[in-house]
Parts: C-alpha cells; sequence; structure tokens
C-alpha cells in the first residue's frame, strides 16, 4: 500500500526566509507535500503570490494579509476560544478563492526569533486544532536566530497547560527543533537546549544544493542584481530605535571614504538608517533585488562590505559561500549606539569558520585591513 505524503506549511516573510526554506525543503523533505504561505511583511511578495512563480517548486500558495487581523492583542478568553473552538482569523487573512486549499497538516516551518509573529500565531492555533499531532519547526532568520533564544509558541505557561489538558498536545514535545546553518554561531542563550527545549540542527549545504537553490530563488524571483564599479560597499545599521553618538557613526564612515578614495567608495542605507543620509561627495547603492540576492548572484564576489555590526553582509557567507571580504566596525564606534553589541561569541566564532571575515578593533587595525 502505498504511504501518504506527510503534508507541510511551511511559511516566508521575506526573501531571505524562502531562500532558507529552499534549503530545507531539498535536504528534509524531498517526498513531502509542501505549501507555501507568503506574507505581507515584505511588500514585493504579493506580487510573487500573484505571479504564480513558486507553482514549480509548491504544491499550493496562500498570502496571508497581517492588515486583516482585526486584534493581534487578543484577550486571554478569545485566545481561548479561537484556539479550542472557532478561529475565523486564518480565513479572514488568506485569500478568499485559496482558503479551501488550507488543509491538515503534519508540519509547520517558520523563521522566527523570540516569539513568533501574529500571522504564525494564527497559523498554529488552526493547524494544532485540525492536527493534534502537529510538529512545529524553527528556521534562521539570521543575526537574532544565532543571538535570540526562541520562545514557546504558546508563550504562556496556562496556555500550554490548556493545550495538553483538552487536547493532550504538549507544545514543547511537538516543538523541539532549530534549524541554522552554522549551530556552532550560537550564543549559549541559544545553544541550551534544556533552558530553551529547543535542540539545533544543521541546514546541510553541499556544493550541488547550493547551485540548485541558487537557480530556483532566480527562477522565483526573477531578481537582476546590479552590478558597481566600486570596491567598498558600507552597509548602514538599523537605527530606528535611535542612537547616542551619530557623529561617531557618521564620522567613521567619511574618514573611510576618504581613506579609500570616495570614487571607490558606496553606501547603503539601512531601511530603518536614520543616520544614513552623507553629503553627495559619498555615492549610495541603490538596487531593486533584495541584498541577499545581489550577494547569490555573484555581484558581490570582489567586494568588500564593511558594516558596524549588520549581519546582511553574512547572508551570502551562511547561504552561498561567497568569497566577498567582510569587514566589522562596531569596537570602533561603542558609543554610538543605544543597544549593547555584546556578541562576541558569534563575530569571532564567523571569523573563525569562513574566510575574508575580520572585526577592526583599531583605527590602525582598519587601516591596514583596507590597505
Amino acid at each position: 500500500m502505498q504511504t501518504q505524503k506527510r503534508k507541510v506549511l511551511a511559511v516566508a516573510s521575506t526573501s531571505y526566509h524562502l531562500m532558507v526554506f529552499l534549503f530545507i525543503k531539498d535536504a528534509f523533505l524531498k517526498d513531502a507535500q509542501v505549501d507555501l504561505v507568503l506574507t505581507d511583511k515584505s511588500a514585493y511578495l504579493y506580487e510573487l503570490y500573484t505571479s504564480g512563480r513558486t507553482d514549480r517548486y509548491f504544491h499550493h500558495t496562500f498570502f496571508a494579509d497581517a492588515k486583516k487581523i482585526k486584534n493581534p492583542y487578543k484577550s486571554a478568553p478569545v485566545n481561548l476560544w479561537e484556539s479550542f473552538v472557532y478561529n475565523p482569523t486564518v480565513k479572514a487573512m488568506l485569500a478568499e478563492q485559496d482558503y479551501p486549499a488550507f488543509t491538515t497538516y503534519d508540519d509547520l516551518y517558520f523563521a522566527s526569533p523570540g516569539v513568533p509573529d501574529e500571522i504564525v500565531k494564527e497559523l498554529i492555533k488552526t493547524c494544532i486544532r485540525k492536527n493534534r499531532k502537529l510538529r512545529l519547526h524553527r528556521f534562521e532568520d539570521g543575526f537574532a536566530s544565532y543571538t535570540k533564544p526562541p520562545i514557546s509558541s504558546v508563550s504562556t505557561a496556562m496556555g500550554r497547560r490548556l493545550y495538553q489538558t483538552i487536547w493532550g498536545y504538549d507544545i514543547r514535545r511537538q516543538e523541539q527543533e532549530l534549524y541554522l546553518f552554522e549551530p556552532s554561531l550560537a550564543e549559549k542563550n541559544v545553544a541550551d537546549s534544556a533552558a530553551t527545549g529547543f535542540t539545533l540542527k544543521q541546514i546541510p549545504k553541499t556544493p550541488e544544493r547550493i547551485t540548485l537553490v541558487t537557480e530556483q530563488i532566480r527562477d522565483i524571483l526573477q531578481f537582476q542584481s546590479q552590478s558597481f564599479p566600486q570596491e567598498y560597499l558600507f552597509l548602514g545599521q538599523g537605527t530606528a530605535n535611535g542612537m547616542q553618538n551619530p557623529d561617531t557613526y557618521q564620522s567613521l564612515v567619511y574618514e573611510i571614504a576618504a581613506h579609500v578614495g570616495t570614487e571607490h567608495f558606496l553606501v547603503k542605507p539601512h531601511p530603518r538608517g536614520q543616520y544614513d543620509a552623507f553629503d553627495d561627495t559619498i555615492s549610495v547603492y541603490s538596487d531593486t533585488c533584495p541584498f541577499e540576492l545581489a550577494v547569490a548572484d555573484g555581484t558581490m564576489e570582489d567586494k568588500t562590505l564593511l558594516s558596524y555590526y549588520s549581519t546582511a553582509c553574512v547572508s551570502g557567507k551562511l547561504l552561498f559561500n561567497s568569497r566577498c571580504r567582510i569587514i566589522f566596525l562596531y569596537p570602533l564606534a561603542g558609543d554610538s549606539f543605544n543597544e549593547k553589541c555584546d556578541y562576541e561569541d558569534y563575530f569571532h566564532t564567523l571569523c573563525s569558520l569562513y574566510d575574508n571575515i575580520y572585526i577592526a578593533h583599531t583605527k590602525e587595525e582598519l587601516w591596514k585591513l583596507l590597505s
């Protein structure tokens, strides 16, 4: 008798999520029926959903619109009712023509350092109601997944007891895996399975798999990265929550540009960066292609990427073994950021695992690295 395929649902809110999941899908889910949920967290994913370009790689694609969730901060009684009796939210946030295809799933995959977002929480509630043996799997979302411990999808002790008492569903037994490309990079607060309840599982990336996923993501996202002649690219830091000393942040960028020559230097402003506007002596990198995809396309292979501690520049190494050169500058601007950069283990392990990654602790070290 033919064994029924496992039914898997995966959630992608960014192009990075989609790329990471394609690695997982090829490594672990070749024999499964896999559906995909794209969300409104990244604007371009709606165009991808309507394009049908994921149809060759997934059994069915849904689009989840968080704006249709009337109240993401629900009271305990409402959560209780929606978890165990009826939840109208999933039907509301999925496209009407797709909702009938939303089936009973054996596994749900999503990226979430810390607590899952409102879309994932709603999907989890409905999927558990449909299948009380549902397995939940986390996968990496860049730097935060290595430094911020995952928190149970049912985050309160009372909620976990209710699921176990009413349905015999032990969330801690059903959600135990965190998929990372480099588990050795995880900080102790993430790697301590006794404290978090999660064990780390490595995503294998053979040369053949890297080639396959690169081809798939090119076909799905139809991107064309922009080449540029400058050798040095500074990636701005997200500073939406403010900065203690923006003068240090900006003056170092000007110093680097002057050192290498402004004609050789570009700045890529961070979407949430408030201090990435420089004078017209410094050129700006702009590309509609998400940065990870530009790295995957080989545009950065002969470049030097500079950043305080933005790990967008590392994604090419983690996913595609990029050969680009990376210099972290965070020790030179300790007074700039409200958030303390205290992940020395992560950055030093990163330097030991990959070639061409450096940390500039002094200006003298930086000038040597740039020479």
